[in-house]
């Protein structure tokens, strides 16, 4: 049996999960588009031309907003950890791992990614975005580790 076939549960597993974790990526978009479009804060003169022809209020439209940089910068870290963890879940499954390990080092990604954002957008107390992005990088650094060893 190929390891890339949705009967290998670890490939399975991957497709899932990191089809999940996509998909949270890209919906960081949407939730940044809505904090610029409710706070009136745009990224550029052009995008505030758009809402309004006041130059007062276009000026202040291209304050940064905190809301709109929370939402940014998990989506940026989303974007630093996801793709690699994709692509490092494929090198992985392809070792053959255990289905059970390998499903719960991609739950614990997946999981720990969704704390991470929500605990930067929703300003969460500290130390919760640092235990979510902790998490999410000893899966994958635990992930790297196992492809590593069954290679050597």
């Amino acid at each position: 049996m190929s390891a890339f076939t949705l009967e290998n549960e670890a490939f399975s597993g991957l497709v899932f999960y990191g089809g999940l974790c996509l998909a949270k990526t890209a919906a960081m978009s949407v939730v940044t588009a809505y904090h610029r479009i409710t706070k009136g804060a745009m990224p550029t003169e052009e995008d505030s031309r758009m809402l309004t022809k006041d130059p007062e209020k276009r000026k202040k439209m291209l304050v940064p907003n905190d809301d709109v940089e929370r939402s940014r910068k998990a989506h940026l870290n989303d974007l630093e950890n996801v793709v690699p963890f994709v692509l490092l879940g494929l090198l992985y499954v392809s070792t053959n791992p255990p289905a059970g390990s390998a499903i719960l080092h991609f739950k614990i990604f997946f999981w720990a990614r969704v704390l991470h954002s929500v605990a930067y957008i929703c300003k969460l107390r500290s130390p919760s975005r640092g235990v979510g992005f902790f998490l999410g990088f000893a899966a994958t650094i635990s992930m790297l580790y196992r492809t590593i060893s069954a290679v050597y």
